[in-house]
């Protein structure tokens, strides 16, 4: 939070795409940005660890399996809801930055991806300050091995080249901005924000 408040509207922004993109790295530096820019800034990241549906969440990734899969589903859902009631605010001069949000759509068989990415949107809010973090999955798993953490049911080779293949398909689509995430965090903010310097200066 800073002293000064600016007079700019409310924006939301969301960055998202597959594991090992650099989301949350991505997310803070905007939080930055706009922080610099006398903004008030919310950041949530998905699943958190501050909430029942976020650590529900979070185990069932980890447990594997169909039951694991539909478990992490429904308690991502109730987290993304749970963020939205209490942190969106549409007020002036406030931003909140949401790292992995519609996307999760992706983790549902590709005949159900569209169906279930249209009716979130239709009932959740969107903005046209929508990153699509692209990341070659060698990359990604390379990324993720050197977390040195309990791996997911999604992280494996295979499923993050399935996952990829879903996420440019609906980001493709829904016309989201897709910013490459193979190069490193400085030189990909670099790119998100020269794409948020031409937003602004349209809002």
């Amino acid at each position: 939070m800073t002293k000064k408040r600016s007079k700019k509207k409310f924006l939301f922004i969301v960055v998202d795409g597959g594991d090992g993109a650099g989301k949350d790295t991505q997310a803070r530096y905007i939080a930055r940005y706009y922080i610099q820019k006398g903004y008030l800034v919310r950041i949530r990241s998905h699943p958190a660890s501050d909430n029942f549906f976020g650590r529900f969440s979070k185990k069932a990734l980890e447990e594997g399996g169909k039951k694991g899969h539909l478990k992490a589903a429904i308690f991502y859902t109730g987290d993304i809801i749970r963020s939205l009631i209490k942190y969106y605010r549409q007020k002036e001069g406030e931003v909140i930055v949401f790292s992995r949000y519609l996307l999760g759509v992706c983790y549902l068989p590709i005949p159900l991806v569209f169906a279930g990415y249209n009716l979130i949107a239709a009932i959740l809010p969107t903005s046209k300050y929508f990153f699509f973090l692209d990341v070659n999955p060698q990359i990604a798993k390379k990324r993720i091995s050197g977390r040195g953490q309990r791996g997911e049911m999604f992280e494996t080779l295979p499923k993050l080249v399935k996952m990829q293949y879903k996420m440019k398909m609906v980001t493709k689509q829904k016309k989201w901005i897709e910013i490459n995430g193979d190069e490193q965090p400085k030189y990909v903010w670099n790119q998100i924000k020269k794409t948020l310097s031409n937003l602004d200066s349209l809002s």
